[in-house]
């Protein structure tokens, strides 16, 4: 998408069901093997099951930046994530984001985004990307 496409107020979402398999795969392409994260065990009692990795919800909020908004060849310039509830395997999370500015000069879009389970906000983030003409 072009800079000269986007509008303030322009929103996107996907929800994705997490898998067991993504997040092993995630442990192994990261290395990132914290019991939390891959043994239910260990993880019980502090969160009653193994629980997704926060940076692998983030990856979907940047696949739906590549993606969807503002779209391909969008370069990101910065993300803030802030975490306030885990997801776990079998959890279907909603991910959306919103054009909450844009700078014409630099062609850059500001955008926040929440990640959901319900109505259980699982994180906040914000995102800035430069973009093509």
């Amino acid at each position: 998408m072009k800079f000269s496409e986007l509008a303030l107020g322009q929103t996107a979402s996907q929800t994705i069901h997490i898998t067991p398999e993504m997040v092993a795969g995630f442990a192994d392409v990261t290395g990132d093997h914290n019991p939390l994260h891959t043994d239910p065990v260990y993880a019980e009692p502090r969160f009653g099951g193994i629980i997704a990795h926060g940076v692998l919800l983030v990856g979907f909020f940047s696949a739906l930046l590549a993606t969807q908004l503002p779209g391909p060849g969008a370069v990101a310039r910065a993300l803030s994530v802030r975490f306030k509830a885990p997801a776990r395997p079998g959890d279907d999370v909603r991910i959306e984001v919103k054009i909450v500015g844009l700078v014409p000069r630099i062609r850059k879009a500001m955008l926040e985004g929440r990640a959901f389970i319900g109505d259980r906000v699982l994180l906040t983030i914000t995102a800035e990307s430069l973009l093509e003409e």
